[in-house]
């Protein structure tokens, strides 16, 4: 009888192992999503060990870090729209950054079904923390969401959002809230709060630092000290380029030569400063999970909005901060890093496709067990077979990107930049750059050879002619509705 109830206790410890197993493989993941704002890809450790994103480098270390990752559009509010619609700019309708004070309309993303929307239905709760701008009238809670916290500019104005430290001014679920101190850490506090507030339910949490966007100022005193000497070896002053500087209006993005000598090493210092302040919240972050036992059941995925300049090319900004706008490897180059549960995300891997900020909508659908939105159309692509370490036979031949009456191809080598004129019916200026050049983007150079060229041109052309929609097609950019007073095209 004893032997009998040993067997049977075996068996039932058996059965109790295989059900963990199978819950750990069928179990609904949680998604923690980071994503920065302004930061180039190549201010991270990964890539300057001089770079202090310890934090960072472990998700990397124990994930996938894709070195060939670019946001369809080097400015925030298109960018983080194609981000939470996993579609292009010419699909969606946003080609340059928000302004609530002059936006030519409210409600740009009316007709676009959100990744929120999707998760929700999904039976998650769904989260914002920090900022939103892919739309106007940042205050009031999008689609899907469970909780929000992000900026209210009503009181205050937009540039209070910025603020590293101090008193920043949010809205919670759409009612003021004041905070004073390193906003950072608040969002942080937030985001583990909801965590806890999920109570079982999977939640996915959009965690969304201000950083290391300008001013460059306000960070704390024990980070700038360590960049002080070191700011300015790590990012030169580059010799300019042969896009000038956007010298039409006064933006602390935008900073005059002779400000820029002399500032320099202080805004990198501030800069990257900045980006340690994050790694510090991605470490509290990790912590927060493991110590809930969440951590092997969560993706979380590093990533920013586009990239940025801080001295190359002597130019500080983005896609708008020369004229005509660019499109620059700097500006549209991201970082972007997935951690996920063992059993789904080979580790570690460094992958070489060309990716785009837009695939993580189809990814993290996917992941999630939902299905895409109804008649979606897109270029997006679903990661997971990447993160599983599969290389499929045919991923990508060609990077693309926009940026209103701007459109950019590249093989990897070579880069065609076309400037569509006003009037459709004029040539588009061609802009040819060779990246593998010790110049990079400083000059324009000749077209590649004839058949290349051609092709590349045909291919850009097939790409947006596929995917845009008549509505809201960049190359209509003069006739649609005003983002704000200063568009790089106007």
């Amino acid at each position: 009888m004893k032997k009998n109830g040993a067997i049977v206790g075996i068996l039932l410890s058996l059965l109790f192992i295989l059900s963990l197993n199978s819950y750990a493989e069928n179990a609904t993941p949680n998604f923690v999503v980071i994503m920065t704002d302004d930061q180039g890809k190549w201010a991270l450790g990964q890539y300057d060990p001089r770079i202090r994103t310890p934090n960072i480098d472990y998700l990397a270390r124990n994930g996938v870090r894709f070195d060939e990752a670019i946001a369809p559009v080097p400015v925030c509010s298109p960018a983080r729209a194609s981000f939470f619609t996993g579609k292009i700019p010419s699909q969606h309708g946003v080609h340059d950054f928000l302004s609530d004070s002059d936006s030519g309309q409210d409600d740009w993303l009316k007709d676009e079904e959100l990744i929120s929307e999707k998760l929700a239905e999904q039976g998650y709760r769904v989260g914002l923390f920090g900022k939103w701008h892919a739309d106007t009238k940042g205050w009031k809670p999008a689609k899907g969401f469970t909780e929000w916290l992000t900026y209210d500019e009503r009181e205050v104005g937009w540039i209070n959002q910025y603020e590293h430290s101090g008193k920043v001014h949010f809205s919670r679920n759409g009612k003021p809230v004041k905070y004073t101190g390193v906003q950072a850490r608040f969002l942080t506090e937030n985001t583990i709060r909801f965590f806890d507030q999920s109570k079982g339910r999977p939640f996915a949490a959009f965690v969304n630092y201000v950083e290391p966007h300008f001013p460059f100022d306000g960070l704390p005193s024990r980070l700038t000290d360590y960049y002080k000497n070191l700011g300015e070896k790590i990012v030169r002053l580059e010799p300019e380029s042969d896009l000038k500087q956007r010298g039409d209006r006064v933006q602390d993005s935008l900073i005059d030569k002779e400000t820029l000598r002399k500032t320099h090493a202080k805004n990198i210092s501030q800069y990257l400063a900045a980006i340690t302040l994050v790694d510090e919240q991605v470490g509290q972050i990790l912590d927060a999970l493991e110590a809930r036992n969440l951590l092997g059941e969560t993706y979380i995925i590093f990533t920013s909005d586009h990239g940025h300049m801080t001295g190359q090319y002597s130019l500080y900004g983005k896609g708008n901060a020369t004229r005509p706008q660019n499109l620059y490897q700097e500006s549209i180059e991201i970082p972007l890093i997935i951690y996920g549960p063992k059993e789904k995300v080979l580790r570690p891997q460094v992958r070489k496709e060309f990716v785009n900020l837009y695939d993580l909508f189809p990814t993290i659908i996917g992941l999630a067990g939902a299905e895409l939105p109804e008649n979606y159309d897109s270029p997006a692509k679903n990661l997971t077979t990447l993160l599983e370490g599969k290389s499929p036979k045919k991923f990508r031949s060609y990077q693309y990107a926009e940026y209103g009456n701007a459109r950019m191809i590249h093989d990897g080598r070579w880069k065609l930049v076309r400037y569509y004129k006003k009037n459709e019916t004029g040539d588009p200026l061609d802009r040819w750059y060779d990246l593998t050049s010790q110049d990079r983007e400083r000059y324009a150079v000749a077209a590649p050879e004839k058949i290349h060229a051609k092709k590349m041109i045909s291919e850009l052309e097939s790409f947006f002619s596929r995917y845009e929609t008549p509505d809201h097609s960049g190359r209509k950019i003069f006739d649609l509705p005003k983002h704000n007073a200063m568009e790089a095209w106007r």
